[in-house]
């Protein structure tokens, strides 16, 4: 698993390749959990509500408390990496992933109470630069790509960074890295297709890419489906 930070502008397919990453994670078997904040107030995420820890986290205060509950987790996961002499926890130690899927970073990083803003900022940074060890992974999406939005010592805990189309050369260097543009790698110029993208990962240079689509249909079968596996995995049948 890795930390994903994708970015874009409005219809750029950033939140349908959210929710392909989610849908894929909500019918593991291993029922990995869920923790799903939605800067839009649950308009986007909503139909995961189901098998989302807690339910779709929608506001601030919500968000700040969903990411205090991942650290708690974090922090239990490294006990258990004590007690196992291990220094990264996989599948083979019976401890499923986490996954944190934010939809709007701006939403969490820019508006509301300064106190809250900077809480939430803190605790993304503390889960961004630990949790890879304890098997717990962030995707997070903004369409207002700037170091405002996403700081810098925030953005480059994102191993992994997927640019669709943007307006200028600075948002998609917010994204990828400084001086990408440059290099010619510019998310600016990309078609006005959505889905399509530059992929940084691996530490190789940005690849051009094309995310899946999937429908409203299909992600509210899917929803469905991933609500009545787990209900039977924990049910034990």
């Amino acid at each position: 698993m890795i930390n994903l930070l994708i970015g874009g502008g409005v219809g750029s397919g950033k939140s349908s390749t959210l929710h392909t990453i989610i849908a894929a994670a909500a019918i593991d078997k291993d029922r990995p959990p869920l923790v799903l904040i939605d800067g839009k107030g649950g308009v986007e995420l909503g139909l995961w509500e189901a098998v989302a820890h807690g339910g779709v986290r929608r506001t601030p205060a919500e968000a700040v408390t969903a990411l205090t509950w991942v650290k708690g987790q974090m922090d239990s996961r490294y006990d258990s990496m004590r007690t196992l002499g291990v220094r990264k926890l996989g599948r083979v130690h019976g401890i499923p992933p986490l996954l944190v899927g934010i939809d709007e970073l701006a939403t969490f990083t820019m508006g509301g109470d300064r106190k809250r803003r900077e809480t939430f900022i803190g605790l993304l940074h503390d889960v961004a630069s630990r949790g890879r060890a304890a098997a717990i992974r962030i995707v997070a999406t903004t369409q207002k790509p700037g170091t405002d939005v996403v700081p810098s010592h925030v953005r480059d805990l994102f191993d992994t960074r997927w640019a669709f189309r943007v307006s200028t050369r600075d948002a998609s260097d917010t994204i990828l890295g400084a001086g990408m543009s440059a290099a010619g790698y510019s998310a600016a110029k990309l078609p006005a297709y959505p889905g399509a993208g530059l992929l940084l990962a691996g530490g190789e240079p940005p690849v051009r890419t094309l995310s899946h689509y999937l429908g409203t249909k299909d992600l509210e079968r899917l929803a469905a489906y991933a609500a009545a596996l787990r209900n039977r995995q924990i049910g034990g049948s």
